[in-house]
């Protein structure tokens, strides 16, 4: 039985610092050598994952943002990319104004991810974009207004504020045609952050396993995830894994709970059932 294997990073694969522990690197090579097929699927953008996925010999294609596109690590190529009309666009933009917030914007254009931005009115934001220029050196252009900015490239749309202050923006996002959310607290805030994402109805990490399913003929499909924004990814799989550390809502969707992130509890758990469940069954 072929199976894919799709984990999340942020509060799944990665420890409380953002980064793959050594174990975690070892353990999910050495599987992959014994013929894993492993991928993640994450709300980040390939600049950041680029860089944390290095040590990792992936070579099935991994969903970001998530699941708005699929993404070649090898070549560089983003696959499967699903973009915002303008008009949608410019709603999404008009109502986060409206409710008195900013956000960032993603435009894909020729194969590169453009990142925008207006100003940075939070802590949340500032450390989010800091993480992002200095550790990644990803680009942000700042620009007077997003609607500017906003044509017919528009991938993505993240706020990042208080769940009170999103709250209101959610509301109507939740309910608009041809698009879909991601509401969910960030794992690294102190302040008790939340993250408000909104991106084309067709971009969801649940139909982005189903692509590579069907694409690459897996027969199953096993999932990691530990947040709010990786339910749609557990409806898409065969066993669902919830790390310990996971949202209780999470927990309640998930086949098995397993250790914490910050116990490599992904790998842990690979290494104990990927060569029991893929073993062959003995001929008669």
């Amino acid at each position: 039985m072929k199976t894919l294997y799709i984990s999340d990073l942020d509060g799944t694969l990665l420890n409380s610092n953002a980064e793959l522990s050594s174990y975690t690197i070892e353990t999910i090579n050495s599987l992959i050598e014994k013929g894993m097929d492993f991928t993640i699927a994450t709300a980040r953008t390939a600049a950041t994952v680029t860089h944390i996925l290095a040590p990792l010999n992936l070579s099935v294609p991994v969903i970001l943002m998530n699941g708005v596109i699929q993404y070649n690590i090898q070549q560089k190529e983003y696959l499967n990319t699903f973009y915002l009309s303008r008009e949608t666009a410019e709603i999404i933009l008009n109502t986060a104004k409206q409710c008195d917030l900013t956000g960032f914007l993603y435009r894909i254009k020729d194969n590169c991810l453009e990142t925008y931005y207006e100003k940075l009115t939070n802590n949340g934001m500032t450390e989010y974009y800091t993480e992002r220029t200095v550790k990644f050196n990803k680009v942000f252009t700042q620009v007077e207004n997003l609607l500017t900015a906003a044509g017919d490239h528009s991938i993505y749309y993240a706020l990042l504020d208080k769940y009170e202050a999103l709250l209101p923006a959610y509301e109507v996002y939740r309910n608009l045609p041809g698009v879909a959310t991601a509401f969910y607290q960030d794992n690294y805030s102190k302040e008790g952050m939340w993250f408000l994402e909104v991106f084309s109805l067709h971009g969801t990490k649940y139909n982005a396993a189903m692509s590579l399913r069907q694409s690459l003929g897996y027969d199953r499909v096993v999932c990691f995830g530990d947040n709010l924004n990786d339910l749609p990814m557990f409806k898409a799989s065969d066993t669902a894994c919830a790390v310990g550390n996971a949202k209780e809502e999470v927990k309640t969707a998930a086949d098995h709970v397993i250790k914490c992130n910050t116990e490599d509890g992904v790998a842990r758990w690979l290494l104990e059932n990927f060569e029991k469940d893929n073993k062959c069954t003995p001929c008669l």
